[in-house]
């Protein structure tokens, strides 16, 4: 009997996890259903713009600093885990001095 596991990784089309990287080279890496609440980012991994050969799970955030994409994670990770959720939620809190990047950030991410 083998001992390996696999729980999947951030390789290929079907990959468990997503890689978000900023415009400053810093990599995030998310479970893909947290990442496929946004519409855009769905639409970066599918669409016309995704890798030609399809198996990239790579996001290249060109227009987003690794100090707001920081917060943009943690509130997809936030959604993620609170919607239809029965239990008290939590406030979110954000340091004011991100707040309008993370607006621009928000809007152009729609989430």
């Amino acid at each position: 009997m083998s001992d390996n596991v696999t729980y999947g990784g951030c390789e290929g089309a079907n990959s468990a996890y997503i890689n978000l990287i900023s415009s400053d080279g810093f990599t995030f890496i998310l479970k893909r259903e947290v990442v496929q609440q946004s519409p855009t980012l769905c639409e970066m991994l599918t669409g016309p713009g995704a890798s030609s050969d399809n198996t990239s799970s790579d996001i290249y955030l060109t227009s987003i600093p690794s100090h707001v994409l920081v917060h943009v994670c943690k509130y997809l990770q936030y959604k993620f885990r609170y919607t239809n959720s029965s239990a008290q939620i939590p406030e979110l809190e954000f340091p004011p001095e991100v707040c309008l990047e993370l607006l621009m950030a928000a809007d152009f991410l729609a989430c």
